[in-house]
């Protein structure tokens, strides 16, 4: 679990209980109509805009986002070197307790293709397709989350244009200008804080998360690749060392020699 996206979230609350609640104006910023506008129009457009089969990954999508899958980065590069220095050894049989011990599917799928001999470039191509079909999966949900962060500003317009209607239609009424330009405002508020605190810091963080899953498989497969071409342990090592940061490289070398 990364407790960064909810830390975020909490220094959101933080800043609206410093400006909002502890000014004793919280009313201010509650209004029944604005809610109703800015919330149910953008629970529309994504009916709209998404068919239910896409509705119903925003559950995936969200576990990504607070619960995403624990990858070892600097676990897996030892576990393909070790498994180098094992083929080399004892030969490719020997994979067989590693495969079914191996929870990570696309190190299961490349340690099976490799024990069957198949063809370096094929599996290169399986793999490559493995990447591109979940970096598809992740650009779904971006696309999804930056669509609301898109028309809740506009729906928020739509919210304020309503008050300005009711705030214009009572002008003979002075009292009530300042309340009625208030709640027309708080729409503008929902629909922008909506969009730039939620929906947008949302499909940035989907987007990293895709981006650091395919470079981390990414160098996985040039291991995987000089594995399966029979390369010697030592050259399999020195080619995925040379895709890792420095300080990756100084862990991974401090390891071997413990």
């Amino acid at each position: 679990m990364d407790f960064s996206i909810f830390l975020g979230f909490l220094v959101i609350a933080g800043i609206f209980y410093e400006t909002i609640i502890t000014t004793g104006n919280a009313g201010l910023f509650y209004s029944s109509h604005a809610f109703i506008v800015v919330v149910g129009g953008i629970l529309a457009v994504t009916l709209i805009n998404f068919p239910f089969s896409q509705m119903k990954m925003i559950g995936v999508w969200f576990r990504v986002l607070f619960f995403p899958k624990t990858r070892n980065h600097r676990a897996d590069i030892l576990f393909l070197i070790k498994m180098s220095y094992q083929i080399h050894r004892q030969g490719l049989p020997s994979l067989e307790q590693n495969i079914s011990n191996t929870k990570d599917n696309f190190l299961r799928y490349a340690l099976i293709q490799i024990q069957q001999k198949t063809d370096p470039v094929h599996i290169r191509v399986m793999l490559r397709e493995m990447v591109d079909s979940s970096e598809k999966r992740h650009e779904m949900g971006i696309h999804y989350f930056e669509q609301i962060a898109k028309y809740a500003p506009g729906l928020a317009l739509v919210g304020t244009l309503l008050g300005l209607v009711q705030l214009l239609s009572n002008l003979d009424d002075p009292k009530s200008v300042g309340p009625n330009m208030a709640t027309a405002l708080v729409a503008t508020f929902y629909g922008v804080g909506a969009s730039n605190l939620i929906f947008l810091p949302l499909a940035d963080r989907l987007r990293v998360a895709s981006y650091t899953e395919r470079l981390h498989k990414e160098i996985l497969i040039e291991g995987i690749m000089a594995i399966a071409k029979g390369e010697l342990p030592i050259v399999v090592k020195e080619k995925i060392y040379s895709l890792v940061t420095e300080k990756d490289r100084e862990y991974l070398r401090k390891f071997e020699n413990n």
